[in-house]
C-alpha cells in the first residue's frame, strides 16, 4: 500500500507534475487508500486493480467505479456548464461545446496511470458542490500517441465509420496533449402506426421509415504549464456538426390497401462551435487563487422541407442561430473556506422563416454570482460543508410586449457528511437550486417527427426546486459495495405544456410541484464462484405530484418513473466481456390538446475486448440486440379536458449494430 501526505494548499502544483513513477509499485496492488491533511480518502486503482474494469477508455472505467456517480453539467451556461466531478491531474476538464464524457471516451486507458477515487472529503475547492470525485492521474512525462480506428453496420445495412487520433507532448515546463476525431453515424428505423376513432374503430393505418446521418469532427487542443507558484492551462476546441434526418409516411385505408398516401419530412442541421479556455492558478502557503475566463461562438442553420416526396417538398420552418457567451471566474480558497466571484454575458441572435411569417429573435442574458463556502472538521467523524452563493441574472428580449426578466435568488447548500464505521459513510444534502433558462424556450420549434409546433414564450421564469437528500454508502472490502440515495425535492414554477392567448403550444411556468425517487446501485465480486468475474445492479426511482389545471393532480412532464439495469462482465489475460441488460425509457408528456405515452423494451448490449498484441486492442460491441418502442398518442377535443377524438398508436423498431474498433497506443 502506497501512502501521501500533500497539503492542500500545495495540491494542484503536485498534481500537474505526478508521472507514473508514483504508482510504479502498484501494479498488483488492490484500491489503496491514504491521507492528507484534510482528511480526504481515495480508494486508488492502479495496475492490475485498474485492469479488472476491462476498459477501453477512461469513460468505460469510470461508469465501472464501485459507488460512484458520473454527474457532469453539461450545456448550461456559465462555468458550471462544463463542468463534471472529473478531475485530469488535478485539474478541470473544461469543455462545452462536447460533454465531458465525451472527452472521457477519447482518453485511452493505456495513458491512466491511476484512477484516485474520492466517496466523500476531497480536497479541491473548485469541486465543493460535488461530494464524490474522481481524479484521473495521466502520465505526462513521456510522449504518448494513441488512435482509434472502427467501423458499425445495422441490420439495414448502414455502415458509419469513427476515427481518431490523440498525442501527449511534453516538452520542459509545458505538456501539449490534443486529439481530432472524425465521426459517420447512420441510424435507421421503422415503425408501424394504427389511427383508432373514439369508438376503437380502426381509421387508418400507417408506416414510417426514419433516416438519420450524423457527421462530426472535433478538434481538440489543451496547453498546461507547471509554474513555480502554480498552474496555467490553455484550451481551445472546434467541433463541427453535419445531422440531417428524414421521414417517409405511407398512410392507408383499413378498407382498401391500394387507397394509399405518402408524406415526406427532411432536415437538415449543421452547427459550427468554437470555444476556448484559460484557467491560471497561484498557489501560496495558506491561500490559492484561481482565475479562468471562456469564450465561446456557435453558428447553427436548421433547414426543414415538407411535402409528398423529397421532389415535390417546400420550406416549413427555416432557422438561422448565432450564440456566443463570455465568462470569467475569480475563486480564492484555504484549507477550510472558499470566496468568489463569477460574471457571464450570453447572447443569441435568431431568424426563423415559417410559411406566413418571419419572426427575428434577439436574447441577452447578464449574470452575477457570489458565492462562499466553509468545510467544519466537527469531530473525526463528523464534517460539515456549507455554501451560500446569490444568483443575479437580467435576461432581455427584442420584444417591445416583454420586459427585461430580472431574478436574485439565494442559493445555500448545506451538507453533513458522517463516517459511521472504516466501511460505512452517510452523507445528508439540503440545497436550493435553480435551472438555467433554455434559451430556446424563447424561440418557436418544430418537431418534425411528430408534427409539433411550439412558439417560443417570452415571460417564462427558470424553475427552481429546493432538495433534501440522504446517500449512504456501505462496502465489505471488495467482495461487494452497495448505495443508496433517497431523495425529496419541493419545486417551483414548473415548467409544462400550455396554450398562450393566440391559442398556440408553449412552454409555460405552471405553479409548484413535488417530485421524489431513489438511486441505488450494487457491485458484487462473483471471483469467489467465478474467475475474474463481476456483476453491477442500478435502479432509479421517480415520482411527482403536480396539479394540472385541465385534469387535476398527476405526475410532471418526461418522469420515468422506473429504470434499472444489470452488467455482468469477466476479464481473462487478453480477453474480457460483458452483458448488460436495461430498460427502456417509458413516460408520459402532456400537451394541452395531446397525451404523449412512450414505453420502451429491455436492451441488450453485449461487448468483447481482445488485447490483440502490447499496444493493441481490438473491441467488439453489439447493440442494442432488442430494442422496441411504442408510442401512444391520445388526441382530444379542444383540450384534454374534453373528451378523445382519436387514439394513435406506433410501433417502433430499432435494428441491432454491430460495431468493430481496433485502437492503439505508443
Amino acid at each position: 500500500m502506497t501512502r501521501f501526505h500533500p497539503s492542500t494548499a500545495a495540491y494542484f502544483a503536485v498534481m500537474s507534475v505526478i508521472s507514473s513513477s508514483v504508482y510504479a509499485n502498484m501494479d498488483n496492488a488492490k484500491p489503496s487508500v491514504y491521507a492528507n491533511m484534510d482528511n480526504a480518502k481515495p480508494s486508488v486503482y492502479a495496475g492490475s486493480s485498474l485492469q479488472q474494469f476491462a476498459a477501453q477508455d477512461a469513460l468505460a472505467a469510470i461508469e465501472r467505479l464501485p459507488s460512484f456517480t458520473l454527474i457532469e453539467q453539461s450545456g448550461e451556461r456559465g462555468l458550471g456548464g462544463s463542468s463534471a466531478n472529473i478531475l485530469l491531474n488535478g485539474m478541470e476538464i473544461r469543455v462545452k461545446s462536447g460533454s465531458v464524457s465525451e472527452y472521457l471516451k477519447q482518453l485511452p486507458v493505456d495513458q491512466i496511470v491511476a484512477l484516485e477515487v474520492y466517496l466523500s472529503h476531497h480536497p479541491f475547492p473548485s469541486l465543493k458542490q460535488y461530494n464524490q470525485v474522481v481524479n484521473i492521474i495521466r502520465d505526462e512525462k513521456t510522449n504518448a500517441y494513441n488512435w482509434q480506428l472502427g467501423s458499425a453496420i445495422n441490420a439495414s445495412a448502414s455502415t458509419g465509420i469513427i476515427a481518431m487520433a490523440g498525442f501527449v507532448l511534453p516538452k520542459g515546463q509545458w505538456t501539449h496533449s490534443g486529439h481530432i476525431q472524425v465521426q459517420d453515424e447512420p441510424y435507421k428505423s421503422t415503425s408501424q402506426g394504427q389511427l383508432f376513432a373514439p369508438d376503437n374503430t380502426l381509421e387508418e393505418k400507417s408506416e414510417e421509415t426514419f433516416k438519420e446521418q450524423s457527421e462530426r469532427i472535433t478538434l481538440s487542443l489543451t496547453s498546461h504549464k507547471t509554474i513555480q507558484d502554480g498552474a496555467l492551462t490553455l484550451n481551445v476546441q472546434a467541433v463541427k456538426d453535419n445531422l440531417q434526418s428524414q421521414y417517409e409516411w405511407l398512410y392507408r385505408t383499413p378498407t382498401s390497401s391500394s387507397n394509399v398516401e405518402s408524406a415526406f419530412s427532411q432536415e437538415r442541421d449543421k452547427t459550427d462551435t468554437s470555444e476556448m479556455s484559460i484557467d491560471r492558478q497561484w498557489q501560496g502557503q495558506r491561500w490559492s487563487t484561481q482565475l479562468t475566463g471562456y469564450y465561446s461562438k456557435q453558428k447553427n442553420e436548421l433547414h426543414m422541407l415538407d411535402g409528398l416526396s423529397a421532389q415535390l417538398s417546400i420550406p416549413s420552418f427555416t432557422q438561422y442561430k448565432r450564440t456566443d457567451e463570455r465568462v470569467i471566474r475569480l475563486m480564492v480558497n484555504d484549507a477550510v473556506s472558499e470566496y468568489g466571484l463569477e460574471a457571464s454575458i450570453n447572447r443569441v441572435n435568431a431568424n426563423t422563416l415559417l410559411p406566413e411569417e418571419q419572426l427575428h429573435s434577439t436574447i441577452k442574458e447578464l449574470s452575477f454570482e457570489p458565492f462562499a463556502a466553509f468545510t467544519w472538521s466537527l469531530s473525526p467523524k463528523w464534517r460539515l460543508y456549507s455554501k451560500l452563493a446569490a444568483e443575479q441574472a437580467t435576461l432581455s428580449t427584442n420584444s417591445s410586449k416583454s420586459e427585461d426578466i430580472q431574478h436574485l435568488i439565494a442559493k445555500p447548500l448545506v451538507r453533513l457528511n458522517y463516517d459511521a464505521t472504516k466501511h460505512i459513510q452517510l452523507t445528508t444534502t439540503l440545497k436550493h437550486e435553480v435551472e438555467q433558462l433554455d434559451f430556446s424556450l424563447f424561440l418557436p420549434e418544430l418537431n418534425a417527427g411528430f408534427g409539433r409546433l411550439q412558439f417560443g414564450n417570452l415571460e417564462i421564469k427558470p424553475m427552481q426546486y429546493t432538495e433534501l437528500a440522504l446517500q449512504i454508502d456501505i462496502e465489505e472490502g471488495e467482495r461487494w459495495h452497495f448505495n443508496v440515495k433517497p431523495f425529496y425535492q419541493w419545486q417551483k414554477d414548473v415548467h409544462e405544456y400550455q396554450q398562450d392567448n393566440r391559442g398556440e403550444s408553449i412552454v409555460a411556468n405552471a405553479g409548484d410541484a413535488a417530485l421524489w425517487g431513489l438511486d441505488g446501485a450494487v457491485n458484487l465480486d462473483l471471483s469467489s464462484w467465478i474467475n475474474n468475474c463481476q456483476l453491477n445492479l442500478d435502479y432509479s426511482y421517480r415520482d411527482a405530484s403536480y396539479r394540472d389545471a385541465l385534469t387535476g393532480k398527476r405526475t410532471i412532464n418526461g418522469t420515468v418513473p422506473h429504470w434499472a439495469s444489470v452488467q455482468l462482465r469477466q476479464r481473462f489475460n487478453r480477453f474480457s466481456w460483458s452483458a448488460e441488460i436495461s430498460s427502456g425509457d417509458s413516460y408520459r408528456e402532456y400537451y394541452p390538446d395531446e397525451q404523449f405515452i412512450e414505453s420502451g423494451s429491455l436492451q441488450l448490449t453485449i461487448q468483447a475486448q481482445l488485447q490483440v498484441s502490447q499496444r493493441v486492442k481490438l473491441n467488439l460491441e453489439a447493440s442494442p440486440l432488442t430494442s422496441r418502442y411504442e408510442y401512444r398518442r391520445l388526441y382530444y377535443n379542444a383540450s384534454r379536458t374534453g373528451s378523445v377524438s382519436a387514439m394513435e398508436t406506433i410501433r417502433e423498431r430499432v435494428p441491432p449494430e454491430f460495431a468493430l474498433t481496433l485502437s492503439g497506443s505508443w
